[in-house]
């Protein structure tokens, strides 16, 4: 196995962390990342500490784009986790997020699968994905349990 060339990881990364970084300018301009007074569990990260995440596990699909030879299934997961806080905010409610999730986690499942025959490291960093989306289930069905099904975004 040969190593990486670093543009061939950096530059994806890059990218793929400015895409989001936008993203996020616009969610903010729109007001939409600002969810309504409710209860959170007390296990809630922070705001700032959800977009530390985020922006780390974007870094992280980044490479994995970079790493697999099935960069087309990457950039599926990429997509799915760009457009959640858009379809979540505009459909809104706690049921479109756990369906949201459910799609997600299965999709970066499959594409662990996918990518085990390509590259470890991009298995392992489509992992750390799967693993929040799963403690992201865990938050959303304690709001849930907390406020009810109500719209979250209000």
């Amino acid at each position: 196995m040969t190593a990486p060339n670093n543009r061939k990881l950096v530059v994806p990364i890059v990218v793929i962390v400015a895409i989001a970084a936008v993203t996020n300018g616009a969610l903010a301009a729109f007001g939409l990342n600002q969810p309504g007074t409710q209860h959170w569990p007390s296990f809630a990260p922070q705001g700032p500490v959800i977009g530390i995440v985020w922006i780390v596990l974007f870094a992280g699909m980044g490479a994995a784009y970079g790493l697999a030879r099935s960069r087309t299934a990457v950039a599926g997961l990429i997509a799915l986790c760009l457009a959640y806080p858009f379809y979540t905010h505009a459909i809104g409610g706690h049921l479109t997020e756990l369906l949201g999730n459910i799609v997600t986690f299965v999709y970066a499942a499959w594409l662990m699968t996918l990518l085990r025959s390509e590259s470890r490291t991009a298995t392992l960093l489509v992992g750390f994905v799967a693993a929040w989306i799963a403690f992201a289930t865990a938050l959303v069905i304690g709001l849930v349990q907390l406020n009810g099904w109500a719209t979250p975004h209000a």
